[in-house]
């Protein structure tokens, strides 16, 4: 069963989530996917971070 979490998106930040749904959508990707490859790609395969760390 997927498990389920919410992205809560601040006010000034709603024209960039806009922007990403629809390059998502141009890309037939759920943005789920989209996010997810977003922070593969942003993390990097970094395994090592302890909470707290910067990334």
């Amino acid at each position: 069963m997927p498990l389920t979490k919410a992205i809560y998106v601040r006010d000034e930040d709603v024209e960039l989530w806009e922007r990403a749904q629809a390059y998502a959508k141009a890309r037939r990707l759920n943005m789920s996917a989209l996010v997810l490859l977003a922070l593969e790609a942003y993390l990097g395969g970094q395994d090592d971070t302890e909470p707290g760390d910067r990334v």
